[in-house]
């Protein structure tokens, strides 16, 4: 078995372990923010596709308004105003210097700073004011899957304790997660239709943080061009860019409707791709190439993550298909230390 392999089937046990902790920490965290009027997330790669979920969860969810930071302009002698702001930075290995940059801005301006990250022992947390620990132990797969959900849980976690009540789905996500992990890995999976010159992965809301991190978990470890929208960004003009030959995988969540579903289908039709639809089961059966159909109902947020699952198992199997390095990949290294 492949370290990735492994590291997707145990994400749940690894929530469990982690569930308690993390909730103490997200609501000192949760504290520390209180009287900011808006949150600024710094994050790259995969943790980049994280601050995105947040964003729109903890917009969903609090109505608090969520920035993603441009790291570049924090750099040097350069000032970015942060009245008002707390800042969230998200680096699994908590050693990316454009990360740190912000936070050491944040903290000479008076601004709350909170970090998610795997090494409690890193800059990054030394740096910042309140950490939320993955404690997930080291990824040895190149291509992150438990930090990832890790990140997701403990950003869920944070939004819970901001919200002041129970979100929907926090307490059931590591079982859900271990069983979905399973499921995906014992079930058969489309690869005729994703082993094409190019995919397209689709999403809105939550479900558009799904599309991005499927697509990097793609590209990582197989090797196919794979690249994500959001489903009313694609429909403005790049749908116009695909055509035979390639794959369009649409992650269903709540955000995307049917109408704009239906839509996106068509579109994708006559110009002669193929298409993959993800979706939970409460959703409806749709005209598609393929489905993959969650076996489990669950809070939105929580589909999200599922479906999340499904793509780095989809990956995986791909990456076998075609004969690559599942633990390695090209030019690629776990810690990025580039700014």
């Amino acid at each position: 078995m492949t370290a990735f392999e492994d590291e997707i089937r145990i994400q749940g046990e690894l929530l469990r372990a982690r569930a308690d902790v993390g909730a103490s920490e997200a609501r000192l965290a949760a504290k520390s923010l209180e009287g900011t009027t808006h949150l600024l997330v710094a994050a790259r790669g995969s943790s980049d596709n994280a601050a995105l979920f947040f964003q729109y969860l903890a917009g969903q969810t609090t109505g608090t308004l969520v920035a993603l930071a441009a790291p570049s302009l924090y750099e040097g002698d350069r000032r970015i105003g942060l009245a008002g702001a707390g800042v969230l930075a998200i680096s699994q290995s908590g050693r990316s210097p454009g990360i740190l940059d912000v936070v050491e801005q944040a903290r000479a301006q008076g601004a709350p700073t909170v970090a998610v990250t795997n090494d409690d022992a890193s800059p990054l947390a030394g740096a910042s004011d309140t950490v939320l620990g993955l404690r997930v132990g080291p990824e040895r797969a190149v291509a992150s899957s438990k930090t990832f959900s890790a990140t997701w849980h403990a950003l869920a976690q944070l939004v819970e304790a901001m919200s002041g009540g129970e979100l929907d789905g926090v307490s059931e996500l590591p079982e859900v997660i271990g069983r979905t992990a399973a499921w995906a890995l014992e079930t058969a999976l489309p690869l005729e239709l994703l082993d094409v010159t190019g995919l397209t992965m689709l999403g809105r809301g939550v479900g558009y943080a799904v599309a991005a991190e499927i697509a990097l978990k793609v590209r990582e470890v197989t090797g196919v061009r794979a690249e994500s929208y959001a489903a009313p960004d694609y429909l403005h003009g790049p749908i116009g860019a695909d055509g035979e030959g390639c794959t369009a995988v649409v992650a269903l969540t709540d955000e995307l409707s049917d109408a704009v579903l239906d839509e996106l289908l068509r579109g994708c039709r006559e110009s002669g791709m193929s298409v993959v639809v993800i979706r939970p089961a409460h959703r409806a059966e749709v005209a598609c190439d393929a489905q993959i159909v969650l076996p489990e109902a669950s809070a939105n947020w929580v589909v999200g993550l599922c479906e999340v699952v499904v793509g780095q198992v989809m990956a995986l199997r791909l990456g076998e298909a075609r004969g690559r390095s599942i633990d390695s990949s090209p030019r690629l290294k776990k810690v990025t230390l580039s700014a």
